[in-house]
């Protein structure tokens, strides 16, 4: 009967469709839907242009307002120093910790990402300054932040795989310093062949970078043009550059335990760092705790030679510290005493006083 037929047709599974491709199913299936391997995550692109202005205002408003009674020191140390030809700020830490906490956090969290973000905000507050003041196609200078702090050092046996990225504050006696030389820090590529251009950025500190291997120029219809293998050459006369040095540190005589020898580690300077501070300075660096790449030996340690690096500290701020290891400075004097000193130069039998002074019962042997 129709009726009985109609149920007994509707209890039969669906035809096979005919438009459904042989081998969609297989396709889905090596996708990785169907076992669970497909992975996803938040990277919050949206909000970080968001974050990166935040970040900049909040450091400029700290430039521009941070109050030292009645003066407003860093905003007049940036129209100070840049009137001098020095492009650079000195920021105590301890003075952006008492005015902007979270920004404090950041930078001693992550001072590689915050700091240019600093020298940013400091370059976009020098060129509000100096608005009028110059002509407008003049290119604004980059201006290098400092950062000081007056926390207690971390010894250098101390130091470890928490510290890696973070900003340390270390002391030492500078035993060894290298001849300043010159880094680059954007190199101009020219193809060979198309003669198109291409810039290059390299990471600070003792990090490197890869050149392309291929042309990026396309043609007209979107296809890459083939200009060979390694087509760059370097335009060094394009190319940006800054003054680096390394020093080597070794801990301070009263943190080595007994019986054992002391450990140094290698430091570098970069800009208006390089060439302050000379060999045999007792000195306090705050800088960042990284890794140079490069650094394993595979024939030492065959496959996980990868995975060692040697560290080093990329100092962001360096001085010359003042009464460690039993060395003085014209700073620990008090007024009284340099009177006093003042008072004995004025003799004219000090010479004849000192040098009867100097080891008397052995004179003459």
């Amino acid at each position: 009967k129709p009726s009985r037929l109609l149920s007994s047709r509707a209890l039969l599974p669906p035809p096979p469709r005919s438009d459904r491709h042989p081998s969609s199913s297989a396709t889905l299936t090596m996708s990785g839907y169907d076992e669970g391997q497909v992975f996803w995550s938040d990277q919050q692109l949206s909000d970080k242009t968001q974050n990166v202005q935040g970040l900049v205002q909040a450091f400029k408003k700290f430039i521009r307002e941070f109050p030292a009674g009645l003066e407003f020191p860093y905003r007049d140390q940036l129209r100070k120093n840049t009137a001098m030809h020095e492009h650079r700020l000195e920021v105590n830490l301890d003075d952006l910790n008492s005015f902007d906490q979270e920004s404090y956090t950041q930078v001693h969290d992550r001072p590689a990402e915050m700091l240019p973000h600093f020298e940013a905000a400091a370059k976009e507050v020098y060129a509000g300054m100096v608005v009028g003041k110059r002509d407008d196609d003049a290119p604004i200078p980059d201006i290098q932040v400092i950062l000081t702090t007056t926390s207690e050092p971390t010894g250098m046996r101390d130091l470890a795989a928490k510290h890696y990225s973070k900003l340390v504050h270390v002391q030492g006696i500078v035993i060894q310093a290298g001849k300043p030389t010159v880094k680059a820090t954007a190199i101009m590529l020219q193809c060979k062949s198309c003669k198109i251009t291409k810039e290059v950025y390299v990471k600070p500190g003792l990090e490197g970078c890869v050149f392309p291997r291929v042309c990026d120029n396309r043609s007209a219809d979107g296809s890459r043009n083939d200009c060979g293998l390694d087509p760059y050459n370097i335009i060094a006369e394009k190319s940006t550059y800054v003054d680096i040095q390394k020093l080597k540190i070794q801990e301070l005589p009263e943190q080595v335990p007994t019986g054992e020898m002391p450990r140094h580690i290698v430091v570098t300077l970069d800009r208006h760092l390089v060439g302050r501070i000379m060999p045999g300075a007792v000195i306090s660096a705050s800088g960042i705790y990284t890794i140079q790449a490069g650094a394993g030996k595979p024939g030492k340690l065959g496959a996980n030679s990868g995975a060692v690096r040697q560290p080093y500290l990329r100092v962001v701020g360096i001085s010359e510290a003042t009464g460690v290891g039993g060395r003085m400075t014209d700073t620990d004097f008090t007024a009284e005493e340099e009177g006093k000193f003042n008072q004995m130069a004025s003799d004219p039998d000090f010479f004849a006083k000192m040098q009867r002074s100097i080891a008397p019962s052995i004179f003459g042997h």
